[in-house]
């Protein structure tokens, strides 16, 4: 089976000399028409009488256009007139994209990236992309796209290298490090380790995924870049602490913690650690991603507004002994405390699940002051006493959403509480009308709730939501277009079995929204 090219040359990687269009074909990506064809093509467009309106264009649009294509595609535009023969040299945007791994297929792309950077003319670059399966004996290629990258002023890079191992990492270049035209860096599989100060002065966006880091790497980072807003770390590993200590950053995502299972963990020890996320100034936190053996722990973090637990944790622990579940529940409890002040919650699927282990010990949850709280969760059985538990915690809620956008395993909980069947979806909403008293907005998206099982089990939902919901003011139903909700009967019997739950406001309105 023939590997996918994106974004290059699909055949004949070319070197420069032969980026002439006597010696192309009309399959080669570097193919530009004849004299004779271009007459050809002319004649035939003036018997249509109609104007050549891409010719026409002017060429700072023309390039504007060519910014939104990889560069397979925009090598190609030369077939369609000869003003447009080399007119890629100019482009602003470089995006080489190779899906491949075998190493032939590799290489040609490698090659191909070389030849095409040594024909760019722009003095100046906008975005500069690279996506392949990297390995270290193109250490110097990469190398010299970094020079190339540094002297053209390039303002967005990505640098997405997939390797097979932590010895095949990609060493980011010191001559990296100090950069006054980087405002967007995205780098994946590259080591960090800055032998003097970091130098990013017009940064606004960071990127950092699969990253082996230290805190000096990240202390850096903050000093080094004064503007910067939004800070990611994907699977990053060697830090236990994130000390964002600069005023710029109001958006820190952290997604994941990149250790194997039964590896030794960084500091040695073979116990669940603490991860801390230390953020006085950010607005806006993240926490996603599955997390082995790291126990996340929030300090100062007075300033967020909007949070986002959509992650889960991972351990060999887990034996289905109640006293198992002690970390988890205690974790789980101090981040809520440190989150009490925020206007918006996101929880997500593990999370709820670890909340029900609250519920059915007869645990408490601390008080949120939350108006908006994002649920992710298809309301399946054994998360049902946690969202319940949860939404009591959250009395002031005013707009609540339920979707499936970061579903992650389930929970394990073990044999302890397989016989804990003394709640039903219907008992726990009925019984608990308080979480509703301030409700306003309640909207559930994702085609899921179509299934017959799913749409089934949110009934009792929806039922207790218009009955105690005092001040509700409508109910948001995303629609789904399939056979089955085409059916004229299909949507009767719903719309009536809705219609037919009684409300305790008299303006609330169910909606259903394409």
């Amino acid at each position: 089976m023939s590997e996918s090219l994106e974004g290059q040359a699909s055949v004949g990687y070319n070197s420069p000399t032969s980026l002439q269009p006597t010696q192309s074909s009309p399959m080669s990506p570097y193919y530009y028409p004849s004299d004779q064809e271009e007459h050809y093509y002319n004649s035939k467009r003036r018997k249509t009488d109609k104007p050549d309106r891409i010719s026409a264009l002017p060429d700072s649009l023309i390039l504007q256009i060519l910014s939104y294509l990889r560069m397979k595609e925009v090598i190609r535009t030369g077939i369609l007139s000869k003003r447009w023969h080399f007119l890629w040299t100019s482009a602003h945007t470089l995006i080489f994209r190779y899906s491949g791994q075998s190493q032939h297929g590799i290489t040609k792309f490698v090659t191909f990236i070389d030849d095409t950077l040594l024909l760019c003319q722009p003095s100046k670059l906008n975005k500069f992309s690279v996506d392949f399966h990297y390995n270290k004996r193109f250490i110097r290629h990469v190398n010299k796209w970094m020079i190339f990258v540094k002297n053209k002023c390039v303002e967005e890079l990505d640098l997405y290298l997939r390797t097979r191992g932590l010895d095949e990492l990609y060493g980011f270049p010191q001559l990296m490090y100090s950069n006054t035209c980087l405002k967007e860096l995205s780098l994946c599989n590259c080591n960090l380790v800055p032998k003097e100060e970091i130098n990013w002065p017009v940064l606004r966006v960071l990127d950092i995924r699969y990253a082996k880091l230290n805190g000096d790497v990240v202390d850096k980072i903050c000093l080094g870049c004064p503007v910067l807003e939004s800070l990611k770390f994907s699977m990053c590993r060697g830090v236990g602490r994130f000390d964002i200590d600069s005023r710029s950053v109001k958006k820190l995502v952290i997604s994941g913690y990149w250790q194997r299972e039964n590896e030794e963990s960084d500091d040695g020890e073979d116990e669940d650690t603490d991860l801390v996320v230390d953020a006085r100034y950010v607005t806006s936190l993240e926490i996603k991603g599955c997390f082995y053996k790291k126990i996340i722990v929030l300090r100062n973090v007075h300033a967020l507004v909007d949070a986002k637990l959509n992650f889960y944790r991972k351990t060999d622990d887990y034996d289905g002994d109640e006293n198992d579940f002690t970390i988890d529940e205690n974790m789980l409890k101090d981040l809520l405390v440190s989150l009490q002040h925020v206007e918006k919650l996101s929880v997500g699927t593990w999370c709820l699940q670890v909340f029900t282990i609250l519920e059915i010990r007869n645990l408490s949850c601390p008080r949120m002051r939350c108006k908006y709280l994002a649920l992710n969760t298809r309301l399946k059985k054994w998360e049902l006493p946690g969202i319940a538990i949860l939404l009591q915690s959250c009395p002031q809620v005013e707009i609540l959403n339920i979707n499936t956008e970061s579903l992650f395993e389930e929970y394990h909980f073990g044999c302890f509480f397989k016989d804990s069947n003394f709640f039903t979806g219907e008992s726990y909403w009925i019984s608990r009308p308080c979480w509703v008293l301030h409700l306003k907005t309640l909207r559930i998206d994702g085609a899921w709730i179509y299934d017959h099982n799913y749409f089934e089990n949110i009934f009792s939902f929806l039922q207790a939501v218009l009955k105690n919901g005092m001040v509700l003011e409508k109910i948001i139903i995303a629609s789904f277009k399939d056979e089955m909700w085409n059916s004229p009967g299909y949507y009767r019997r719903v719309a009536e079995k809705l219609l037919s739950f009684p409300r305790s406001s008299r303006d609330a309105v169910i909606l259903f929204s394409g």
